[in-house]
């Protein structure tokens, strides 16, 4: 454990947390050809498809972040959270092509 200067809503706040905080980061690549789950789809992927964090992961809620191509996305603005309690997947809001990347992480201060 340790203290971490970390900005929280463009302020900076000192946080303690273990010194590898990242628990979960892992991605989906979007392909031309057959995919082989779980980190590749066949594209393109169309809005509102259920998309399975691979791993095996789950997440409750606001604690996973959610990447495209390296820029963050938002909830509901950009994906959707699918089902309740400990879910296993996420569904965009708009169509995935081949070559996107869909980069899913968890820190552990979330």
């Amino acid at each position: 454990m340790g203290k971490f200067l970390r900005l929280v809503n463009g302020v900076p706040r000192m946080i303690e947390e273990s010194g590898t905080p990242t628990i979960y980061d892992d991605y989906v690549d979007i392909i031309a050809g057959a995919s082989n789950p779980p980190n590749q789809l066949h594209g393109p992927v169309t809005a509102g498809t259920a998309i399975t964090l691979p791993s095996g992961a789950t997440y409750t809620g606001a604690e996973l972040e959610i990447y495209l191509n390296g820029t963050r996305v938002e909830s509901v603005l950009d994906y959707n959270y699918v089902g309740g309690g400990a879910r296993t997947q996420i569904s965009m809001t708009f169509d995935l092509v081949v070559n996107d990347r869909v980069r899913f992480r968890i820190d552990r201060g979330a």
